[in-house]
């Protein structure tokens, strides 16, 4: 498992927390996904299944970028989740997946995985921080338009830099754990 010092020190710049479900709950985040991947599938794909029955691109992908949007980064991790989180099991559609395909998936597949995730990330910002209420805070009295006037200055987050930022913490929490 990837300890708390490490999670912090490369969480520098992140915009959302580790575990989006804090904010939207699994289910959403599940739907989130799988509509960003019906997007994602709607255009061509550079990903090719392998010739191993386990390798299902599109539940492969649906997990991957849920693992990701939830803090779980190491695919020693992933591989232990199945059995034991029950969102995790039910995405894997109760098939075993094992660390040498998940690693396989993520290396051919890295720019789906960014997009999906970056798409799923921009999303729950909009969901969290883009709401309705929040626009109409913005347009009341004169502390409101100001505090309005302050979100609209801000620049719009680099969802598709956090996504791989998340990806990198995948791949150093996989390589230190080939390090032992």
């Amino acid at each position: 498992m990837t300890t708390i010092a490490q999670t912090n020190s490369a969480r520098e710049g992140f915009i959302l927390p580790d575990d989006l479900s804090v904010y939207i709950g699994k289910k959403t985040l599940v739907k989130l996904i799988l509509d960003a991947i019906e997007e994602l599938n709607s255009r061509p794909s550079g990903c090719e299944a392998t010739g191993s029955p386990e390798f299902q691109p599109g539940l492969m992908l649906t997990l991957l970028t849920y693992c990701y949007a939830t803090g779980v980064y190491a695919s020693t991790d992933i591989e232990i989740s199945m059995r034991h989180d029950q969102m995790i099991r039910y995405l894997c559609a109760k098939n075993y997946l094992s660390l040498p395909v998940l690693l396989e998936f993520r290396r051919y597949s890295r720019d789906r995985i960014k997009e999906c995730l970056a798409t799923v990330l921009r999303r729950v910002w909009e969901l969290r921080f883009c709401d309705e209420d929040a626009c109409t805070m913005s347009a009341g009295a004169d502390t409101g338009a100001a505090f309005g006037r302050w979100l609209n200055l801000r620049p719009t987050p680099d969802f598709t830099a956090e996504a791989e930022q998340r990806i990198v913490l995948a791949v150093r929490a996989d390589s230190m754990a080939m390090d032992w």
